[in-house]
Parts: structure tokens; C-alpha cells; sequence
């Protein structure tokens, strides 16, 4: 026959099966706390942060592409702007440039009118041609003639300038080293 346990051993036996799941229901949430719910917590808290510092990034680029129209017509005011001062002409230009000198220096009464190319210096973006122009003349025509090459439309640089007096009646012997650019070719 079947013997069936004493309530009392029964009651014992279920407090001891009530202690066990309640120990078994600590140990999951202890595990599930440990292994789920805190890196959880912690990789949203990190996506929380980069979410945060992305929209701050985002903030700025935002408010510095705002100036963009701004920027864009301030570059092409100045493009405007530069077109009114000298330029890089093409290299077929030079001799033009070169008789319009010549053509100052006859405007303007000057002797001994030299002008010597010198050989041009290759760059990335331009080209450099060194002249040394020698001449006499008084002094007025002199300073006329330097006048009106500085105003011509082109990038001019002087090198080097000496001028002597030849007389006592104003004349004087101009020695000019100057350089022109122009667009490499």
C-alpha cells in the first residue's frame, strides 16, 4: 500500500520546495540582472551619449552651413571686384606688352630706349619674365612713363630701380628690373 507522508512532513517538504523556487527566483533575477538588464542599460546610456554628441556635431554643421549664401556672395562680389585690377594674360600677349612699353617710352620723349627679355621662369600656375629696360630722359617724362606702365592692365613687379642724374638740366639715366607674369602654359 501506498503510504501517505504526515502532514506535518508535508508541510515541511512544501516549505523546503517554497524556500528552493524562491532561491531559484532570486538566482534568474540576480542572472538576468547581471547578464540582461545592466549591459542594457549601459549600451543605451552609450547610445544615448552619441546620440547626444552627434546632434551637437550636427548643430554645428548646421549653423556653419548657414553662413554658405553668405560666403557665396561675398566670393562672387569679390570675383566681380577682381576683375576691375590687373590680370594674367596669355603668354602670346607679351609682345603686345612689349610694344606697348615701347610705345610709352616714345610717348613720353625717352632716349636710348632699351628693353631686354629676360628667359621666363616656369611655376605651377604662372610664368615670370624678367625685362631690364635702360633709358634717359628728363625727369618728368621719366616719372610720367613709370606712371603710365604701373597703370597698365597687367601684373607688373619691380625688381629693381636706379636712376642717375646724366645733367644739370633734369636729365637723367633710368635702369628698370621688372617682371611681368603670365599664365603657365
Amino acid at each position: 500500500m501506498l503510504k501517505i507522508p504526515s502532514l506535518k512532513v508535508q508541510s515541511v517538504w512544501y516549505a523546503k520546495a517554497q524556500w528552493s523556487l524562491g532561491a531559484a527566483i532570486v538566482l534568474l533575477l540576480a542572472v538576468f540582472y547581471a547578464q540582461c538588464y545592466r549591459p542594457s542599460t549601459r549600451r543605451l546610456a552609450e547610445l544615448t551619449d552619441q546620440r547626444t554628441q552627434q546632434q551637437r556635431e550636427l548643430d554645428a554643421g548646421l549653423s556653419k552651413t548657414s553662413i554658405l549664401p553668405v560666403v557665396k556672395l561675398e566670393v562672387e562680389r569679390l570675383r566681380a571686384e577682381l576683375q576691375k585690377y590687373k590680370t594674367l594674360p596669355r603668354q602670346q600677349e607679351l609682345a603686345q606688352f612689349i610694344k606697348d612699353v615701347a610705345q610709352l617710352g616714345s610717348q613720353s620723349s625717352l632716349k636710348k630706349f632699351l628693353l631686354n627679355p629676360g628667359l621666363p621662369v616656369r611655376g605651377e600656375q604662372f610664368s615670370e619674365q624678367p625685362m631690364q629696360l635702360t633709358f634717359e630722359g628728363d625727369f618728368v617724362n621719366v616719372y610720367s612713363f613709370l606712371r603710365h606702365t604701373e597703370e597698365l592692365q597687367r601684373l607688373t613687379r619691380v625688381r629693381g630701380l636706379s636712376i642717375r642724374s646724366r645733367d644739370r638740366m633734369g636729365t637723367v639715366k633710368v635702369q628698370l628690373a621688372m617682371s611681368i607674369y603670365v599664365e603657365a602654359n
